[in-house]
């Protein structure tokens, strides 16, 4: 099936995805050293804000401090750790130079930042993977799920977070260009967080024209780490991912600190 999306989703190689298992694969993530990201200048807020789709809830760990791409790697969403879910890692670096998004409206900025190849709060390590459910297929509830796990420096997934929830406060729409030039009119909706994690925040990004699939993001904090969860829609209708996989997620990512 064919799907379009607005927005620079993580390089994703459509043919891998369709079979295969977790552990394929030797790019989907890089260290710091090498990870060709930038940090915009200056710091954010200290990760206080409201905003519709934002909290923390089960399983706060604060304690957890920002992992390397081995500990990264190793908490990636595995097979059988959800019921019913397969998992693979990319083969390919998730955010090549060229998967960049900005807005016309600096208000908007911690949202194109979610999967941004160079965000105000860079990236210090990050890997990612897709989710698929049942066998030999990329449709997962109706929708093509990736999840996204980065590391930060001391202090900066919270400020992301914070400033996010500002974001989703204020920003309601802009006009997003690609790194490819393109530009596209967004919509963005703010959703019910999940309750995981330290931090958590969910949002819809629409093509404001309606012709393109709709995202929903979901983004928890677990300590100096986010997982960002991305769901493609395959039926035009939104699709979260199931906070059970979001759940584990986190579960691995806070076990990934001890091990």
């Amino acid at each position: 099936m064919a799907v379009t999306v607005a927005v620079p989703v993580l390089a994703l190689s459509v043919a891998a995805c369709g079979g295969g298992d977790e552990g394929e694969g030797d790019g989907g993530g890089k260290a710091k050293d090498g990870q060709g990201q930038q940090s915009g200048e200056g710091k954010g807020k200290d990760g206080t804000g409201g905003g519709d789709g934002a909290s923390g809830g089960t399983g706060a760990a604060e304690g957890v401090p920002p992992l390397d791409e081995k500990r990264l790697t190793a908490a990636l969403l595995k097979t059988g750790d959800v019921k019913g879910y397969r998992a693979q890692r990319s083969k390919e670096d998730a955010l090549p130079p060229q998967n960049t998004m900005t807005s016309d409206d600096p208000r908007c900025s911690a949202i194109t930042d979610t999967v941004g190849s160079k965000p105000k709060h860079a990236r210090t390590a990050y890997t990612s993977g897709t989710l698929m459910k049942g066998k030999g297929t990329l449709a997962s509830g109706g929708a093509i799920q990736q999840v996204l796990l980065s590391a930060y420096g001391k202090g900066e997934a919270a400020q992301w977070l914070g400033e996010l929830k500002d974001a989703l406060d204020s920003c309601k729409s802009f006009t997003g260009k690609v790194g490819t030039g393109e530009e596209t009119q967004l919509r963005i909706e703010p959703g019910e967080g999940v309750g995981v994690g330290d931090d958590s925040v969910r949002f819809t990004m629409k093509d404001a024209k309606g012709k393109d699939s709709p995202t929903v993001f979901t983004v928890v904090r677990t300590g100096g780490n986010t997982a960002t969860f991305m769901s493609i829609s395959l039926s035009g209708e939104p699709v979260p991912v199931t906070k059970a996989v979001v759940v584990k997620q986190h579960e691995k990512l806070t076990a990934a600190a001890k091990g």
